[in-house]
């Protein structure tokens, strides 16, 4: 390399950080852009929304998606470069909630409510957060074409990584530790895209079909998750109808397993019947009617329950969701969607599939080995993969976890403009086998129902700023039947830029 190299290098890094320091942030009122988004609590391939700019969305919810990088696409905010586009976005993002008990932190998911018979101070007192975690940021990147194929990279992070146990609750709030939600590359040609890197599942064809709702992603019993993959597509289009198919590889629910995590789907859009479509708690898409169907398959090889296992047993796993996205009454622009009403909707069923519904594991884990005849400690085992997938019965035979879930969620834009936006949310979820060969106890560390409820509603301040309210209620029953309950009242606040 030579001196005139890093010479025109330096000055061409200075002249983009320029550029980039003096762009102002975009519209939040426009279309969101379509593009590849990064939602824990998470990016997929571009959806058919017009590019055009506008602020990130908010909390749980996928950040606009990279524009498409195809070479006709148009650019959108943030461009650094005549040649090569660079967009950074993303929202500050305050949450003020209250729980009826001391179940959770400020991120639920799937957690167990904690019992009264267990801890009734715990569950007879709230419980009152404030964080700013999940604020968020990204840079979505896209390079010219080259040889018919045209190239784009993202890498998105939040502050919503893992703590150490035992901190102090200041430092847990005050001090959110960086991660890496989305990291990937993707190169698209006229004959099929490829994605590199992570991404939200394939699986649930997220996040198209995710609801309204403060509640950070994935909702209980929502098919939700982000992991490395290699992923095929390609979209088919027409005037009427744009049919999507996917296939990819993803990291395996267990290395051990030796086999990766087999995802695909099939995705169909009706272009003339669309509508808005908030997805999270960021400012409405226009999306088209669009229902799909995808699944995955899966393989366990497990260490035999014993404290030195000296082989292995195996299971498969697999699960199918469907999803759908309506328009009941349907709208052509953001600008003008007063009075429109949209509907979101899935069902999802499967075995050893909890990784895939928010890491739903319904409280299940590995048993203690039995201790030995002659008195004693009991052994210890030492399982080669997370809990809640599989599990061992009395007979020592490995089987999956079974889970069915569904949700279903609305929309509704206010007149006159739809500025403001009222929604609910229900889902549930059950797990016929989840109790099988446990007694006594045993029956109650694990849950065989949980279901939720969220009324919710969103609001603009300003162009730039977002309010959201909600009430939410969560309630479990557990394997002998008990059932607690989990209410939350959610004041959110986001800035998007």
């Amino acid at each position: 390399m030579n001196r005139r190299y890093w010479a025109s290098s330096l000055v061409l890094l200075c002249c983009i950080a320029g550029r980039a320091a003096a762009q102002t942030p975009p519209d939040p009122a426009g279309p969101a852009p379509a593009a590849e988004p990064a939602p824990a609590p998470d990016p997929t391939p571009p959806s058919t929304v017009p590019v055009a700019p506008v602020a990130a969305p908010g909390a749980g919810q996928p950040p606009p998606p990279a524009a498409s990088t195809k070479p006709d696409a148009a650019a959108g905010p943030g461009v650094v470069s005549s040649k090569w586009s660079t967009t950074i976005y993303g929202f500050a993002e305050f949450d003020l909630m209250h729980d009826t008990t001391q179940s959770f932190s400020d991120s639920p998911g799937n957690g167990l409510i904690v019992r009264p018979d267990v801890n009734r101070l715990a569950y007879n007192n709230g419980r009152t957060q404030t964080t700013v975690r999940n604020s968020r940021v990204g840079v979505r990147m896209s390079a010219p074409a080259s040889h018919g194929m045209t190239s784009a990279g993202l890498i998105e992070m939040d502050f919503m990584g893992n703590q150490p146990a035992g901190i102090s609750d200041g430092s847990f709030v005050n001090n959110g530790t960086l991660r890496v939600r989305a990291a990937y590359a993707k190169v698209e040609s006229d004959y099929v895209d490829l994605l590199a890197g992570q991404s939200y599942f394939l699986f649930g064809e997220q996040p198209l079909f995710f609801p309204m709702s403060i509640w950070y992603f994935g909702l209980p019993n929502q098919a939700f998750g982000r992991t490395t993959q290699l992923r095929l597509s390609h979209l088919f289009k027409t005037p009427a109808v744009n049919v999507d198919l996917a296939a990819s590889a993803q990291r395996p629910p267990q290395r051990d397993s030796e086999v990766p995590d087999f995802q695909g789907g099939l995705k169909l859009s009706l272009n003339g019947w669309t509508g808005p479509h908030t997805a999270g708690s960021g400012y409405a898409a226009v999306d088209p009617l669009t229902v799909s169907v995808s699944g995955a398959v899966r393989h366990f090889r497990v260490n035999e329950f014993a404290a030195a296992p000296s082989r292995t047993h195996k299971a498969n796993g697999a699960g199918i969701s469907l999803d759908a996205l309506i328009p009941v009454i349907p709208a052509a622009s953001t600008k003008d969607k007063a009075n429109a009403v949209t509907l979101t909707g899935s069902f999802v069923t499967g075995q050893g599939i909890g990784d895939l519904i928010g890491g739903l594991s319904g409280g299940a884990s590995f048993p203690a080995l039995a201790a030995p005849a002659a008195g004693g400690t009991a052994p210890t085992y030492t399982p080669n993969i997370d809990a809640g997938l599989v599990q061992y019965d009395a007979d020592g035979k490995l089987r999956t976890l079974d889970w069915r879930t569904f949700m279903a969620g609305i929309q509704y834009y206010l007149p006159p403009n739809g500025e403001v936006t009222l929604g609910a949310n229900y889902t549930q979820g059950d797990s016929d086998n989840i109790t099988q060969g446990l007694t006594g106890s045993a029956l109650t560390k694990v849950m065989k129902r949980s279901q939720y409820f969220e009324a919710v509603a969103l609001g603009d301040l300003t162009p730039a700023i977002r309010v959201g309210a909600a009430f939410q209620r969560l309630w479990q029953t557990f394997g002998d039947s008990h059932q607690v309950v989990n209410d939350r009242v959610e004041l959110s606040v986001f800035y998007f830029f």
